[in-house]
């Protein structure tokens, strides 16, 4: 049970990296493009990098869950 946790753990820190690097490219990414002049196509268009921070959110939601599964299986292995 011990590998199990150890890996659940290992695979929450890979996606939380994951998670930062992509907020980090689409940060990047949105700073680096020029801005719009026309501020209606401002409020409805999507900006350079959207999908990277989206990518990026679901991956630290990932990321959370796994850690909480793991601290709940560690947990539980302390116990019994």
């Amino acid at each position: 049970m011990r590998g199990t946790i150890r890996n659940i753990l290992i695979t929450s820190v890979l996606l939380l990296l994951c998670s930062l690097s992509s907020l980090y490219v689409g940060s990047q990414e949105s700073a680096a493009a020029p801005p719009d002049a026309n501020i209606l196509a401002q409020q409805f268009g999507a900006d350079p990098g959207d999908g990277w921070l989206l990518a990026g959110g679901f991956l630290l939601l990932l990321a959370l869950a796994f850690a909480f599964a793991g601290a709940m299986l560690w947990a539980q292995e302390r116990e019994g």
